[in-house]
């Protein structure tokens, strides 16, 4: 697992590398976790693509960053409990992909908000 930040890409790209010596184990598997697509968008954060093209490993799931595993932790809660929130449901995915299913991945598109479908509208971007 790693985040979309060129050091935690570095470290898993070593990681990587270590496992891959390993004869005994599986061929390691990547999840990108608390993506934020706005920031992708603003060229802030590493894309999807770029890490993949980094790493040259399979992807097994992309988790976008979302406050509700923050409360669900707090709360000591698994956020996979609750159907509604993305990261949720991407959990899920990925333990679906884990057992042997043909899961498609998720799209990163954020729902625009209120003030954003207004810009929209007005011609604003």
């Amino acid at each position: 697992m790693t985040t979309p930040e060129i050091s935690s890409v570095r470290d898993a790209d070593r990681v990587i590398g270590l496992l891959e010596q390993e004869e005994s184990i599986a061929p390691p598997r990547l999840i990108i976790n608390r993506i934020r697509q706005h920031m992708v968008k603003n060229g802030d954060m590493l894309e999807v693509d770029e890490i993949m093209n980094i790493l040259a490993i399979d992807l097994l799931g992309i988790v976008v960053d979302d406050e509700a595993v923050i409360s669900s932790s707090n709360k000591g809660e698994p956020i996979a409990l609750d159907p509604a929130p993305k990261a949720s449901q991407a959990y899920r995915n990925i333990g679906r992909r884990i057992l042997g299913e043909s899961v498609p991945l998720m799209s990163m598109d954020e729902k625009p908000g209120f003030l954003q479908k207004v810009k929209h509208l007005l011609g604003m971007r």
